[in-house]
């Protein structure tokens, strides 16, 4: 997977997905490619993005008006 092609299924802009292969979020599939191209492993993009959605949706399950009614 490209950079951008990354940033796309990430929703997010490319010197984002720069940022994340430099931290060790995603990986290269073959780092210091000597074209000077960027490969992405495919399967760190998906596990990386499902453990944004993960979050999300312990956030949202955390902050509903169930926990926390309006005027009480």
């Amino acid at each position: 997977m490209t950079v951008e092609e990354a940033a796309k299924y990430l929703f997010v802009n490319r010197s984002h997905i720069r940022a994340l292969l430099a931290s060790g979020e995603l990986l290269e599939v073959l780092p210091g490619n000597p074209f000077g191209g960027v490969d992405i492993e495919v399967a760190s993009v998906q596990a990386y993005r499902a453990r944004l959605e993960a979050a999300r949706q312990t956030w949202l399950d955390t902050h509903t008006e169930d926990n926390d009614p309006v005027g009480s």
